[in-house]
């Protein structure tokens, strides 16, 4: 990226730029108006350091003799801050040539870490000559900014595969990078419960009494802590009343009670006092650990057609089903569900729960504020299929969060061309008078509980989560795939990139390969795309030179991630070792 081009990633709405540049000598000094709270300052000191490996000054400090009392960035807290919008997550960032000062303002303390991540990710090395410091540079223009939708969501899945504390912190940065605004942790599933139950200990355990690992109140207190200095809330999800092989393992009792015959080993009775108590439990230990701020639990609420219940045959659920008036299961359903709800509902929580065993082709008996992720209609067997759409939940009133599975699904069915060409309110289709009650979109990270498999999202993650923050932030279209690929590589590896570096151009596409519950490892780049118009000689050795950049900038600390750096390493030497290899750089069958 040069020192006079704004590559930002999302797209900025607003942006009037004039060629030139503002420059700056390291280190960059910034200072802030008094109402701009400390946590923001302290969030752009850090986003700095990381990003230029030098930690800036605050303007006027003791000990910084030498260093101008004009600031290079000031932080401002105001009122208005633009007439081009009015959102609260919006900002303003103006440049002054003369002064040489970068001003970013917003209305809240949101807009502002939004303006502080547009300013960190835009900077771009000025100069390097020798042994001097590095000199910094950030486009002279006028930035007025605000997001397209307000949930702006990312999930993790701890319950199949554990992930750390820090490693839940280095997600929620690259989240927060990208303006993503939400974090969704799926806590629940059939290989374990990642949060410390104090009622129900024995849920964090496998099946032979090894404990397993979960997350105490004093990790959920830290990552909420760290999320909400990001601007980013956390939303928890228990999933019931399917995904529950390790529960009916571990709680026998919860499964239902069928007089001839096995009862259903995934899915757990919905009529019986015990689930009824299990599960509010469990839902009344996250509501005490997660704070009241982020008033948002997901319940799950998936599958459990396909995963196959006993709730016809269940002495509990048939007796629960006539004092309900429930005629059918799908109504049994509803009524656990309209109970959670209330639960959440006299703690001041909303209830999120996943779209595909609604059936919307009537009008269900639910409550309109119960805040629906849509994922896909059922597939044949699944659930219910007929009559049943996105525009149908929002016909009844119900908000939607869409996580369509082509767009938002990393593990296996997301792809460049859809996903560049996607949008929260046009796949799948949704009528104009109806866009608002699209809330936003959220990207699913569904982890694999083999950790050798798992290691894709270190290579698919890092482009995945700001090209669907793009597309949540920006309407607009993307007309220079080849500007915004090198766009993406710069904001996934740092302002040390070289300008016309592309990264994804030489690993054949944005979008990496990923795995769905396919045998053995999946390739780790494009290989056909990858070698495009080069003789397999030719490929290698730009391979080669991709290689080197990636591991010059590692080795010297010059990438802000250097896990991503490492994986795009190892993708690249794969495609020199099929191009040595094949002779053609391509893996079709002989």
């Amino acid at each position: 990226m040069t020192t006079t081009e704004l590559r930002v990633v999302p797209r900025p709405r607003q942006v009037d730029q004039t060629g030139e540049s503002v420059p700056f000598d390291a280190p960059l000094v910034i200072n802030s108006t008094g109402a701009v709270p400390a946590a923001v300052v302290s969030l752009f000191d850090e986003l700095l350091e990381r990003e230029t490996n030098e930690p800036p000054v605050r303007a006027g400090d003791e000990g910084t003799e030498g260093v101008s009392e004009s600031p290079d960035v000031r932080l401002a807290l105001e009122d208005r801050p633009s007439d081009a919008f009015d959102d609260p997550e919006g900002y303003v960032i103006e440049t002054d040539g003369e002064t040489g000062t970068v001003t970013i303002r917003a209305e809240t303390a949101d807009g502002l870490r939004h303006g502080c991540q547009t300013f960190v990710t835009g900077i771009a090395v000025r100069d390097r000559d020798g042994d001097e410091e590095d000199r910094w540079a950030f486009p002279a223009c006028e930035i007025h900014d605000w997001p397209e939708t307000s949930w702006r969501g990312f999930m993790l899945d701890p319950a199949r595969g554990f992930l750390s504390v820090e490693h839940v912190k280095r997600r929620i940065d690259q989240a927060a990078r990208a303006k993503l605004n939400r974090l969704h942790l799926h806590l629940l599933d059939d290989e374990g419960y990642a949060l410390e139950s104090e009622a129900y200990p024995e849920l964090n355990r496998d099946s032979d009494g090894t404990a397993l690992p979960a997350y105490s109140p004093d990790d959920v207190a830290e990552l909420v802590e760290y999320a909400g200095d990001r601007g980013i809330e956390i939303v928890p999800e228990v999933d019931v009343p399917a995904h529950a092989t390790h529960v009916l393992e571990t709680y026998p009792e919860l499964r239902c009670t069928v007089e001839d015959g096995e009862p259903a080993d995934r899915t757990m009775c919905i009529g019986s006092s015990e689930t009824v108590e299990f599960v509010e439990t469990l839902l009344e230990e996250v509501v005490e650990v997660f704070p009241f701020s982020f008033d948002v639990v997901h319940v799950g609420g998936d599958e459990w057609e396909m995963h196959g219940h006993s709730w016809d045959e269940c002495v509990d659920c048939r007796e629960k089903m006539a004092d309900d008036g429930s005629e059918t299961v799908t109504e049994h359903f509803y009524a656990f569900v309209r109970h959670l709800h209330g639960f959440l509902d006299e703690r001041g929580r909303r209830t999120m729960m996943w779209n595909d065993q609604i059936d919307i082709s009537e009008s269900p008996d639910l409550p309109r504020d119960v805040l629906i992720q849509f994922w896909r209609v059922a597939a044949p067997g699944r659930g219910p299929i007929e009559g049943c759409s996105l525009e149908r939940f929002l016909e009844e009133g119900f908000d939607v969060v869409n996580s369509y599975v082509h767009a938002a699904y990393v593990r296996g069915w997301i792809s460049e061309e859809y996903m560049l060409g996607w949008a929260p309110r046009r796949r799948p289709s949704v009528s104009e008078e109806r866009e608002s009650q699209v809330r936003g979109g959220e990207l699913l990270a569904w982890e694999p509980s083999d950790e050798e498999t798992r290691r894709y999202f270190e290579r698919a993650l890092p482009s995945a989560i700001p090209i669907f923050a793009d597309r949540l932030w920006n309407p607009t279209v993307i007309d220079d795939r080849e500007t915004f690929s090198r766009t993406v590589a710069r904001h996934a590896l740092g302002p040390y990139v070289p300008a016309e570096f592309d990264v994804y151009g030489e690993l054949g596409g944005l979008i990496l390969p990923t795995n769905w519950k396919r045998s053995g490892q999946g390739p780790p780049a494009h290989a056909n795309r990858a070698l495009a118009d080069r003789s397999p000689r030719e490929a290698a050795a730009d391979y080669e030179s991709a290689i080197e950049t990636l591991s010059t900038l590692r080795e010297s600390n010059e990438t802000v991630y250097p896990e991503t750096a490492t994986a795009y390493v190892d993708s690249l030497e794969w495609l020199r070792e099929v191009a040595d290899r094949e002779g053609r750089g391509i893996l079709d069958r002989p």
